[in-house]
Order: C-alpha cells, then sequence, then structure tokens
C-alpha cells in the first residue's frame, strides 16, 4: 500500500484538512492518553506510539488506522512549523512528477520540502526511536538563524 490512498484533490480539500487540524490532532491526543507538546521531545513520544501500534508502514495505511496516520502527520508538522524557521504548510497540485504530488507537505524557507506523512510512514520502516526528533533537529540546525551564529 501506498500514500497514495491519503493524496488530496484541490486546494479547497487541502484548506478544509489544515481547518480541521486541531480536532484531528486532539483525537489522537486522546488516543495516546494526553496531549503531546509541540518541541522535539514530543516526537520521540509519538514515535513510540507509532512503533507500539504498528509492525509496518502497511498497518498503519490500511482503511482503519489512516486517520491515525494522518493526525501524526499533523503532529510532525506542527512541530517543524513552530521550531524551524520559515516552515509552512503547502500543496503541490501542479507537478504529477513530484513524490509529494497531493500530499500535505512542510515548504522550508529555501523552497526544500517535506512530507509529514512520509515522515511518519518512515518511522515503521526504521524503527530507529529518535527518527522524527533527529530529523526535525537537523533542519532546525539548517535553517533557524540563531543556530548559525
Amino acid at each position: 500500500m501506498t500514500l497514495n490512498v491519503m493524496r488530496l484533490h484541490s486546494r479547497e480539500e487541502f484548506q478544509t484538512w489544515l481547518a480541521n487540524d486541531l480536532e484531528v490532532r486532539n483525537e489522537l491526543y486522546a488516543l495516546m492518553g494526553g496531549e503531546l507538546g509541540t518541541d522535539e521531545a514530543s516526537l520521540d513520544t509519538l514515535e513510540a506510539f507509532l512503533l507500539g501500534r504498528y509492525k509496518t508502514p502497511d498497518d498503519a495505511l490500511q482503511l482503519s488506522e489512516r486517520a491515525v496516520l494522518d493526525a501524526a502527520a499533523r503532529h510532525i508538522g506542527l512541530v517543524m512549523l513552530l521550531n524551524v524557521d520559515g516552515a509552512s504548510w503547502a500543496i503541490d497540485l501542479e507537478n504529477q512528477d513530484s513524490v509529494y504530488y497531493r500530499l500535505p507537505i512542510i515548504r522550508l524557507a529555501d523552497g526544500a520540502e517535506e512530507c509529514p506523512l512520509s515522515m511518519a510512514t518512515a518511522v515503521l520502516d526504521r524503527r530507529a526511536g529518535h527518527y522524527l526528533r533527529n530529523l526535525v533537529e537537523t533542519y532546525e540546525e539548517d535553517y533557524n538563524s540563531d543556530s548559525k551564529e
């Protein structure tokens, strides 16, 4: 199974996706038994939850589990937005050759892109325990102005 099943089809659908962010993340936090913070350490908690729940990315992409994966991606994106200078939500609806075509992405200040949904599934492949935090901290080192002084 691939992320194709979770691709959005229009700017309006993307805007609706963004508008539902808090509600969807709150459902995830309730499922996890408590709200996550917005710092990098919260990504370790999320990663442990995902690793405990799923053995493979395909397990998370099952119809009954897609909402959990989507909520996890939203939390990853939120942490990036709040901790990586110049990060913003975006979607590419034009370039059909892009690996992130029609998926919500985080666009960085220099135009580089990262897909929180693919980051969430990568956790399930790598099974490292700190993959998400390490990745976001690398983006912070690369993009945050105070880390370059």
